[in-house]
C-alpha cells in the first residue's frame, strides 16, 4: 500500500508539470513566460519525462523509468537514495551535473546556487530542507517556479527528507 501512495505521490507531481505549463501561458500571450515554460518541458523530455498536450488543452506526462546509478554504502544517504527514487525526485534532478527540469544534486550540497530573485544563496542543509517543503521559496536562476510538487513537506517524513539532504551530500 506504501508503495502505492509513494507512486501516486510521484506521478502527482509529474502531473504538475503539466498543469504548470498550462497556468503559466496566459491568454495575453507572455512570451517571455511560454518561452521559459517550452524550455521546461524541452528539459522534462530530454529527461525521459513524457510530455503530451491534447488537442483539448489537457496537458498529460509519463515518468522515466529509474536510473541506475552507484549508491552509497549504506545508512542514511542509502536510505535517502531509495526515498529520492521512489518519490520521483530523479525524474527532474539529475546526479550528473545535466541539465534537467530542476537544478542537478550533482557537487550542490555546500555550493552557492545562483537565485531567480538575485544574488547566491549557499545550498547548506537549512536551505535544502527548505527547498524539499517549500520549493518556491528560493527558486534557482534558470528555472521556473511552481514546478516542483509543494506536496513533499507533507507527504515526506522529517526522517525521509533528511535521508534525502544525506544522499544529495555525497554526490560529488
Amino acid at each position: 500500500m506504501r508503495m502505492t501512495t509513494i507512486r501516486r505521490t510521484a506521478l502527482l507531481g509529474l502531473l504538475v508539470l503539466g498543469v504548470g505549463v498550462l497556468a503559466g501561458c496566459t491568454k495575453d500571450g507572455d512570451e517571455a513566460r511560454q518561452r521559459q515554460v517550452e524550455a521546461q518541458v524541452q528539459l522534462a523530455e530530454r529527461a525521459g519525462v513524457k510530455v503530451e498536450k491534447a488537442a483539448d488543452g489537457k496537458t498529460t506526462t509519463e515518468a522515466p523509468a529509474a536510473s541506475k546509478s552507484s549508491a552509497p554504502a549504506a545508512g542514511p544517504a542509502a536510505l535517502g537514495q531509495k526515498v529520492a527514487t521512489a518519490n520521483g525526485c530523479i525524474a527532474c534532478h539529475t546526479i550528473d551535473g545535466k541539465a534537467s527540469v530542476g537544478p542537478t544534486w550533482k557537487s550542490l550540497f555546500e555550493h552557492d546556487v545562483e537565485l531567480v530573485s538575485g544574488g547566491p544563496v549557499k545550498a547548506d542543509e537549512a536551505y535544502l530542507k527548505e527547498s524539499i517543503t517549500n520549493p518556491n521559496a528560493k527558486v534557482v536562476k534558470g528555472f521556473a517556479p511552481n514546478l516542483m510538487p509543494a506536496t513533499f513537506g507533507n507527504s515526506l517524513k522529517p526522517d525521509e527528507i533528511d535521508q534525502i539532504i544525506a544522499y544529495i551530500k555525497t554526490l560529488k
